[in-house]
């Protein structure tokens, strides 16, 4: 699916720069580093959060793009960031002496989001060597996700002996007798989704010489369930 969906998207790109004049456009390529923030709801309810795949991450991008009529343009971005971890574990109640023993979950998630996205700009000249850029487009997305379910069991001291105060989950910190803890058998849930949705952007094209770019930029992506925030910076060079 993602190969067909290169190839797609090169032959619109290509469509687009050899059906332009050749006097009116102007090719660009760049190479960008950035951030990838993910705002993901979640939950929160007895001490104990749910992971919901939210967090940041360095991100890399290579972009394609043309200028038609010092106006408009097409750009093409391919993207891959980092992976952003999350850790959850519910601190639990404070036990009585002789009790039962408590189970602690845990979970641990790892998400990696792959993106490529086209994108039609209008272009602003505010100088000489300064556009302002607003983008607009579709963005397909591939998201890789690792979810690791694991548990402590906490059992009560030996011998009858209580526990003194201040005894706690969260920490594993105990005042007076420590318990024996047991690790239970942890499970994984592996997952790889597609989807595709808007995105819209800013870019500042900063022109060095005749051929050399500088283009901070920040886009909004929508993803399932939550949004992709990426500011970032690209180094490029015109044609």
């Amino acid at each position: 699916m993602v190969s067909n969906t290169f190839r797609s998207v090169f032959f619109l790109a290509f469509v687009c720069i050899a059906t332009s004049p050749v006097s009116a456009q102007t090719v660009y390529v760049a190479g960008a580093v950035g951030a990838d923030i993910s705002l993901a709801s979640g939950q929160e309810s007895f001490g104990f959060s749910t992971p919901m795949g939210g967090g940041e991450a360095l991100s890399g991008a290579a972009r394609l793009g043309t200028v038609l009529n010092d106006r408009f343009g097409v750009e093409l971005e391919v993207s891959r960031a980092g992976e952003t971890r999350n850790m959850s574990r519910s601190g639990g109640p404070r036990p009585l002496a002789g009790a039962l023993p408590i189970f602690l979950p845990q979970i641990e998630s790892r998400t990696r989001i792959t993106t490529l996205s086209t994108t039609a700009s209008i272009r602003q000249q505010a100088g000489d060597t300064v556009a302002l850029v607003y983008l607009g487009g579709i963005v397909f997305h591939r998201t890789d996700s690792r979810v690791d379910y694991r548990g402590l069991r906490a059992l009560p001291a030996l011998g009858g002996s209580t526990l003194g105060p201040g005894f706690t989950f969260g920490d594993f910190a105990f005042d007076s007798v420590t318990p024996v803890g047991v690790v239970l058998p942890s499970t994984r849930v592996e997952s790889v989704r597609y989807g595709a949705g808007p995105v819209v952007g800013f870019e500042a094209h900063l022109g060095y010489g005749e051929h050399f770019l500088i283009v901070p930029s920040i886009r909004m992506h929508s993803l399932p369930a939550s949004w992709l925030l990426r500011p970032g910076i690209a180094a490029g060079w015109k044609f």
